[in-house]
């Protein structure tokens, strides 16, 4: 956002121009969100930069619209375009008081409008900001915040310290990565987005996409003309073991609703008859399994043998951990140079992204990890993970050599210096097998031939579309969706990709 304003700026567009524009827009989403403001009491806490210098525009539309404003300043000079809004205030009957009259005012106020800290913000918020963002965040009233919620980091998602937590936030030009990647996320509330009259000649490129279904039109490969089951993507699953059947099961049949071919199954050799009996499409084999029930190291000689039918490989659901299951993740991913994707256990039995990077794998891998899985991965735990998100991602991404999709309201695709957030997905897909599901879509798009990227991205968008789907049609509470009722949903959440 810094660079398409100074874009803007050196084409002869003043910056007193973008802040009237933008913070005119951000006064209709307002009226938009909440209806009328005539005669309510609305509270405008103004910051020092010209995130203020919005929050003095924004008071006065509303002044203009009828509202009974109030503006607190937390300084005593403001400065450039800030100052001449301000100055304007000042003209008008519009209340401006100080830090100290701030309690007072909230207590008579019916709506909050948050404009303390901008996109630059970083860190933790202390002294007396800190005591207002407490205030409103106490205060029980509907927030709107300017841009992003004070306190949370407008590049990053980060939340250090407290930090606002609105009902709406109102971004300019363009949605902020802290207000769609969490712990940000959560303090955004509904975000809106509003032109400010930027010029194609001032955009820069994003620092993250976000997945929409526009963003994946034409990746997802069509089955035309003299195609074969091999030719549609052959792909191997090897999960599951003697008393976990039905991980297996739930990968096989999301590869199968998303166009695979012909699936393999390697699975421990006594769960091998369940999974057959469950997976009447596939083709199932039992490999060497320990005393527990869980493939043996012994077994990668039988993977690596059947992988030379596929085109990628799934492992690692329900697979088990431990020195066996490490031996097994190893064992095939220096044996071939196929996709493959890991998934749960497989993750959990690496000692670390680096790993992937010893092996010297000539193909690419795809791992999908939730948070407690990145968080033993990386040796930190799931809670320095969800603090840290983009981070973690991106870091893994890196001493991997890997694509990274990790889980959450928020899904995260990091490979190299790309990163993506999903647009799709509900808190209904919080159940087992989900993930499972998962699983199986991207490596059935993987054996269809797509990048990792672009199967990660267009997996995780119709796997968080078949859940909206399932709500949207059935009209069930969300509670109710179990992992099998994406099966028939899928379908038509990838019919919106074509």
């Amino acid at each position: 956002m810094t660079r398409a304003d100074r874009g803007a700026q050196s084409l002869g567009i003043p910056g007193g121009v973008l802040m009237e524009r933008a913070s005119v827009e951000m006064y209709r989403a307002i009226l938009e969100h909440f209806g009328s403001v005539t005669g309510r009491r609305v509270l405008v806490a103004a910051g020092g930069g010209n995130n203020g210098g919005d929050g003095f525009v924004i008071a006065r539309e509303l002044y203009r619209d009828g509202a009974d404003v109030t503006v607190v300043t937390v300084k005593d000079e403001y400065e450039g375009d800030a100052a001449v809004n301000l100055g304007i205030l000042k003209n008008l009957d519009v209340r401006l008081v100080g830090r100290e009259a701030f309690d007072e005012e909230l207590a008579h106020a019916e709506l909050v409008v948050d404009a303390l800290l901008g996109t630059g913000f970083e860190g933790e918020v202390r002294g007396d900001l800190k005591e207002l963002i407490e205030g409103i965040n106490g205060s029980g009233l509907p927030v709107v915040a300017v841009d992003v919620p004070s306190g949370v980091n407008g590049s990053t998602g980060e939340v250090a310290g407290p930090a606002v937590r609105a009902s709406l936030t109102v971004c300019a030009h363009a949605a902020k990565v802290g207000c769609v990647v969490s712990p940000g996320r959560d303090h955004a509330g509904r975000v809106e987005v509003v032109d400010i009259g930027i010029p194609p000649e001032a955009e820069v490129e994003p620092t993250m996409t976000w997945t929409d279904a526009s963003s994946l039109s034409g990746l997802v490969p069509r089955r035309m003309g003299a195609a074969h089951k091999y030719s549609a993507g052959s792909l191997l699953i090897v999960a599951g073991s003697a008393s976990a059947t039905g991980a297996t099961v739930m990968v096989g049949r999301g590869a199968q609703r998303a166009g695979c071919g012909i699936i393999f199954v390697v699975t421990s050799a006594s769960a091998a008859h369940h999974v057959d009996a469950a997976l009447t499409e596939a083709l199932v084999s039992g490999a060497p399994e320990d005393e527990n029930g869980l493939m043996s190291g012994d077994a990668v000689e039988h993977i690596l043998q059947m992988s030379e039918k596929a085109s990628a490989i799934v492992l690692g659901p329900a697979a088990g951990v431990g020195e066996g299951g490490r031996r097994l993740v190893e064992g095939v991913l220096g044996g071939t140079d196929l996709p493959v994707l890991l998934d749960a256990d497989a993750i959990t039995n690496l000692p670390g992204p680096e790993a992937l990077l010893r092996l010297r794998r000539g193909g690419p891998t795809v791992i999908t990890p939730h948070a407690g899985e990145l968080g033993r991965l990386l040796g930190t735990g799931a809670k320095e993970v969800s603090a840290r998100r983009l981070h973690a991602a991106r870091r893994t991404a890196e001493e991997g050599a890997s694509c990274v999709l990790l889980k959450g309201n928020d899904t995260l695709i990091a490979e190299g210096e790309r990163v993506s957030v999903n647009s799709t997905g509900t808190h209904a897909l919080a159940t087992a097998g989900t993930g499972d599901v998962l699983s199986g879509v991207i490596g059935a798009l993987l054996s269809r031939g797509m990048g990792p990227y672009d199967a990660a991205r267009a997996g995780a968008w119709a796997h968080g579309r078949a859940a909206e789907l399932w709500l949207e049609t059935t009209g069930r509470p969300a509670e109710s969706m179990v992992a099998t009722d994406l099966f028939s949903y899928l379908p038509e959440a990838f019919a919106e990709l074509f």
